[in-house]
């Protein structure tokens, strides 16, 4: 509740919805048997959304929920570098729930992968343990995402890779546990396994490959045609040279610094942006260059009060009781020369 989360529906060309009206929708018409992962699927693109809000947060794009609608920019969808990013998060965020589920023995007939189990590994150890189940994750989560891209254009095509490339993300983190077995601790054989690494993680891996994420060149009349089984044809051909791991777009992004409701761009004036504190990241310290000075906003301070716990005591048992504490910090935004906040 109160999460705007959207994903792409079958037979829809220009327009995002709700991630929870998506579901049902598939629901009507898909597998009974997908009902019981339903939740799982909401929770995870909610999880995809959140990661990519942290990701993006000081960055002029920062995942806002309205720029989450596809652009109906010349009545086509957007396929910019930056939603290359939000479909691989949002694929990788229903996977990485269903096979924590998956795991945790959620699901009927679904438990940890013992594939390969008692098989020798290498020196010294052999798989046991629970693996985390991710060909079950990532086998559901091509039925409720992919089946939800029912263009049969370029852009659906590359929304199908960067789906994909989503999925290998969480595949490509995930770890190998082991546990130590022998006279004394010893250790002189392990049994081992895979797990799931942090989500953050799999954010951090699919931000380095948005980075670095690779524009399609494709004959421009074909591309405009919106809908064109040659085109996909064409793409088709171009992606088979194109590793299933990297992000691709079509579009250049738009200027993210202007305000542009067609676009669904909200523009960096009034957002906050951060100085001088050294724990910061280097994207917090540069903020305000980057959303400000570089889009020809001016820095402005602000005293702003806030309220926060404070005076927290432990009383038995077993709650913890605080105060409520006014501070007054100064904040840093964004506005136009010669306007105040």
């Amino acid at each position: 509740h109160g999460t705007i989360i959207m994903i792409w529906v079958k037979g829809c060309s220009t327009n995002f919805v709700f991630l929870d009206r998506s579901v049902n929708n598939f629901l009507m018409t898909g597998p009974k048997a997908f009902l019981t992962y339903a939740n799982s699927v909401q929770v995870g693109a909610r999880m995809g959304i959140h990661e990519c809000k942290h990701q993006f947060a000081w960055e002029k794009w920062n995942c806002p929920e309205k720029t989450l609608q596809l652009s109906t920019h010349i009545g086509l969808r957007s396929a910019t570098k930056e939603t290359s990013f939000l479909h691989a998060i949002s694929a990788a965020g229903v996977m990485y729930t269903l096979t924590k589920n998956c795991s945790m023995g959620d699901f009927e007939n679904c438990g940890c992968d013992d594939s390969r189990i008692g098989q020798a590994g290498g020196k010294g150890w052999i798989w046991g343990g629970c693996s985390d189940n991710v060909e079950f994750g990532e086998k559901i989560s091509k039925h409720f995402v992919d089946a939800l891209e029912g263009g049969h254009d370029s852009r659906a095509a590359v929304n199908l890779h960067n789906n994909e490339a989503g999925r290998l993300a969480v595949k490509a983190t995930m770890r190998k546990a082991c546990k130590c077995h022998g006279v004394s601790g010893s250790c002189s054989i392990q049994t081992c396994w895979m797990q799931l690494a942090d989500f953050r993680e799999v954010g951090n891996y699919l931000k380095m490959k948005h980075q670095r994420a690779m524009k399609l060149e494709l004959d421009k009349k074909p591309a405009k045609a919106g809908n064109s089984a040659v085109n996909r044809g064409i793409i088709a051909h171009t992606l088979r040279r194109i590793a299933k791991t990297e992000l691709i777009y079509l579009e250049d992004s738009p200027n993210y610094c202007v305000k542009n409701q067609s676009l669904g761009v909200q523009g960096t004036e009034g957002r906050e942006c951060t100085k001088g504190d050294k724990n910061f990241s280097q994207k917090e310290k540069k903020s305000c260059r980057s959303l400000c000075n570089e889009c020809g906003f001016r820095v402005v301070q602000k005293r702003v009060e806030v309220v926060s716990s404070c005076n927290c005591k432990f009383h038995w048992c077993c709650t913890v009781r605080c105060e409520k504490c006014m501070q007054v910090v100064t904040k840093y935004y964004c506005a136009r020369k010669g306007r105040m906040l």
